[in-house]
């Protein structure tokens, strides 16, 4: 299910409830993380909640500081990304603010999504300090993408590759009397990849082209994919939507 499809249904189930703890982000971080998928940003996150998952978190309070250290060479070869990406990803991270509103407490409450950073160069080291409660919500954006293999992610460089992979994951997921297929329309296929194009042709173009060579090259899992038209009534097809097909690397079709 889309992102907006679940939010409009979600929106009706509230309005049959009582009103529940409301909990605003105002962030750019976390935002490109969940939302626009950054790809250095959730590396990053994936990174910090492999290491906050052996931390002893359960008794930490929500507003107590969690301290942890990073081996930066590690943290390179298995992100492969560059320093000056971990330096701006960190940055980024010290300069957002998250604010939380319980509605029914009526309580605001506000938090740096990174109190404190340190980078040691000469001994290759990063020290972070989390609040609790931050270090559980990155814990928890790595349980969102648990579907996708952590390694294949680390070699993507595209955020639209990873999109597409964990549509190709969603796919494959798919019971075996099910054509391992899926169509999205534009709408559908713009709010996925966080564009705003007019064409289905641009998105073919400009999105699925280069995330399937990408994902050829990385991935055990890429695709095929085709533009559908109407070709119903006179004059030129319109198209409608895109075909997203499921193959492995040696061409091995999956859908039926």
């Amino acid at each position: 299910m889309l992102p907006n499809k679940a939010k409009k249904q979600r929106e009706e189930k509230l309005k049959n409830q009582k009103i529940k703890p409301h909990q605003k982000i105002a962030n750019s971080f976390i935002e490109n993380a969940i939302i626009k998928s950054n790809a250095s940003a959730i590396k990053t996150i994936f990174y910090l909640a492999s290491i906050l998952e052996q931390a002893e978190l359960d008794r930490v309070k929500d507003d107590r500081i969690v301290g942890i250290i990073i081996d930066t060479k590690q943290m390179l070869q298995y992100t492969e990304m560059t320093m000056p990406e971990i330096k701006r990803n960190i940055k980024a991270m010290q300069q957002t603010s998250i604010t939380f509103e319980d509605e029914v407490e009526g309580t605001v409450e506000g938090m740096s999504l990174l109190p404190r950073y340190k980078i040691i160069h000469g001994k290759s080291k990063i020290e972070l300090d989390l609040y609790g409660k931050i270090a559980r919500m990155i814990i928890g954006v790595k349980k969102n993408y648990t579907y996708i293999n952590t390694r294949t992610l680390m070699h993507l460089k595209k955020a639209h590759s990873i999109r597409l992979l964990a549509i190709l994951n969603m796919i494959a997921g798919f019971d075996e009397d099910v054509a391992k297929r899926k169509r999205y329309d534009l709408d559908d296929l713009n709010e996925i990849f966080g564009t705003n194009y007019k064409r289905l042709a641009d998105i073919a173009r400009y999105v699925l082209a280069p995330a399937k060579k990408e994902l050829d090259l990385t991935s055990k899992l890429s695709f095929l994919y085709e533009i559908n038209f109407d070709n119903f009534g006179k004059g030129r097809p319109k198209a409608i939507d895109i075909t997203i097909d499921l193959i492995d690397n040696n061409n091995n079709l999956f859908s039926t």
